[in-house]
């Protein structure tokens, strides 16, 4: 596996978030394509690192609200703990739940890409 590419997995994201939220699963799924582990905990620092850059807003999908995506209001003190507890799967019957909630959106402008430089 190479080194990871943060820019790579985050341009992706990015262009999952023009058509809806991304979820939790998103990260895990993606995350193998750009050298990163495809595991919660790594998902977790991920989203932990976007959310400390002021990238993006995290919340929870709710089913049947007319917002549907629910930010956690801000200041998160312990995102990291908060998304911990947002993830244990509470339904039997569905495991998967929670990666599929739990949620965030970008916020901040999408960066410019790369410009050469000219010498």
């Amino acid at each position: 596996m190479g080194s990871p590419d943060y820019a790579g997995l985050e341009r992706l994201l990015r262009e999952r978030n023009e058509i809806d939220w991304v979820m939790v699963a998103n990260v895990i799924d993606d995350a193998t394509t750009y050298g990163l582990p495809a595991t919660e905990e790594n998902a977790i620092d991920y989203i932990v690192g976007l959310h400390g850059q002021g990238k993006i807003r995290v919340g929870t999908y709710v089913h049947g609200t007319r917002e549907g995506f629910i930010p956690w209001e801000e200041p998160i003190l312990d995102l990291p703990a908060r998304l911990r507890a947002a993830l244990v799967p509470t339904d039997p019957e569905d495991p998967l739940g929670p990666v599929m909630t739990v949620m965030f959106t970008f916020t901040d402008e999408d960066p410019p890409a790369a410009c050469p430089v000219e010498h």
